[in-house]
């Protein structure tokens, strides 16, 4: 790693946006409003429109040098509309995966951009997988940053400018605030609500308002300084293919073994299940998930040999034999699933394990095709990554709660007493147009309160509050 000295010399002659006074006043601004929103308007346990504002804002800078034509990774800004739609998916659902885990992504993502957004890269995959290529020395970046912003210009200082205005302008506007004031009695009273206010912040919290400044200027700082050209180069140097092939040799021989009574259950549906002598519910259950432990690990095996794969005839064959024989697996895996879910009722876990097994699916059938083909790694990782953030997004626009409510009393409709009432009470607001039409009463709790707080005010959930009020006023 550079020393100190060599690392500043090396960012002081970098070309960087900083040159453009406005991108560093922005930055400095949009650093500032960041830590305050995080402190002050965002709240901790609770997700709404607080947390919405603070994406955005953290997305401007980046916005700002696209517009102008200043970002080198020309695939960050096809990363920006996946952010969008989990955005609004945050605002609109209420759901564990969207509440829980969806923000903790949000961030992640939008901090990958940042890190990505000065590197020329070759693939749209690239600008997910961040590569810190300069060493963090905060003093460097600041000391960059404060050189740009502060150099003398000899026709005028801008600052000296800023200063001047704000001092003339200051006095008048709170001369005129009081006058306005004592001349009507409405403004006065929404200009002590507007002060009495900011009085409310949170003073324990200020303390770290130049914590999280710094915290967000020095991501912002190190992201445009951390340039870097990563091509991508195919890698020539192959497996060998006698380890290979005794490798997928000895999984071929493991698998249509076991494919054979695969096939039996296909094909012998309830007599196979009787034969096994356990109950239909048991069967479903202890296959489907062992099976899909199997896809995840052949797809993993697959992705590691396809990189350094050269189109050998021995691994082109085991190889497509092992996705070929995985791929009837993972059809009989979906179909105990599809027994499980009849027998028992669907589940959050079980929708998302089956959609991801949709997905693996997907993936074998691409990677049969391109080990056929010989296609590029970097193009399959390519298409898999991008895929993957479609469906993803997909998975996360759903009603999922809604989905398992609506399909679960639609089973148990002439069967109430085998309602899941505890997993129905579980799920979320989101369930709750479903859970109105239940032949039995269930609990329903929400709570209004964030409903009348601006900042943590939810879409979804307060129309699903004022729909839930209006009908049972009627």
């Amino acid at each position: 790693m550079p020393n100190f000295i060599e690392e500043t010399q090396k960012i002081e002659g970098a070309d960087t946006p900083f040159n453009d006074i406005r991108f560093s006043l922005l930055l400095i601004g949009i650093s500032l409003l960041l830590a305050l929103f995080k402190t002050q308007f965002v709240p901790s346990q609770a997700i709404g429109l607080g947390n919405i504002l603070l994406y955005m804002m953290a997305l401007i800078p980046m916005i700002y040098l696209i517009v102008k034509n200043q970002i080198i990774n020309r695939y960050t800004l096809f990363g920006l509309p996946f952010i969008l739609i989990w955005s609004i998916d945050i605002f609109i659902y209420n759901n564990t995966l969207v509440h829980v885990f969806l923000p903790y992504i949000i961030v992640g993502s939008i901090a990958v951009l940042y890190l990505t957004s000065m590197h020329r890269v070759d693939y749209f995959y690239q600008a997910f997988i961040p590569r810190l290529l300069i060493s963090f020395s905060l003093l460097s970046y600041l000391k960059t940053f404060t050189t740009h912003l502060f150099s003398y210009n000899q026709n005028y200082s801008i600052y000296k400018r800023i200063l001047i205005a704000v001092l003339i302008t200051f006095p008048f506007v709170g001369l005129f605030l009081a006058l306005f004031r004592n001349a009507d009695t409405n403004f006065n009273s929404a200009v002590t609500q507007f002060m009495h206010y900011f009085s409310l912040l949170a003073l324990d919290h200020l303390v770290m308002i130049p914590v999280y400044f710094l915290i967000y200027l020095s991501l912002f700082l190190y992201s445009y300084l951390n340039h870097a050209s990563r091509p991508v180069k195919e890698n020539h140097t192959s497996f060998d293919t006698l380890i290979i092939g005794i490798f997928l040799g000895a999984l071929n021989v493991v698998f249509i073994t076991f494919l054979i009574f695969q096939i039996a259950y296909l094909f012998g549906g309830e007599a196979y299940i009787n034969e096994s002598g356990i109950s239909p519910a048991q069967f479903a259950r202890e296959g489907f998930f062992q099976l899909a432990w199997v896809i995840s690990l052949v797809v993993v095996i697959f992705l590691v040999i396809m990189r350094r794969y050269q189109g050998e005839l021995s691994i082109k064959v085991l190889m497509t034999a092992l996705m070929l024989q995985t791929l009837i697996m993972g059809l009989a895996s979906l179909k105990k699933m599809y027994l499980y879910q009849w027998l028992l009722g669907v589940t959050t876990l079980r929708y998302y394990i089956e959609w991801f097994e949709y997905f693996l699916i997907l993936v074998l059938v691409i990677g049969i095709l391109f080990t056929l083909l010989r296609k590029s790694f970097h193009l399959l990782l390519n298409l898999i990554i991008t895929l993957g953030l479609i469906a993803f997004s997909i998975v996360a626009s759903l009603n999922i709660d809604y989905m398992i409510a609506s399909h679960t009393i639609e089973k148990f409709k002439y069967e109430p007493s085998k309602l899941d009432k505890m997993m129905l009470s579980d799920l979320s607001i989101d369930a709750l147009p479903a859970l109105m039409q239940a032949p039995i009463s269930l609990k329903i709790n929400f709570s209004e309160e964030s409903c009348h707080t601006l900042m943590q005010y939810h879409f979804g959930k307060c129309q699903r509050i004022n729909h839930y009020n209006a009908t049972h006023q009627h």
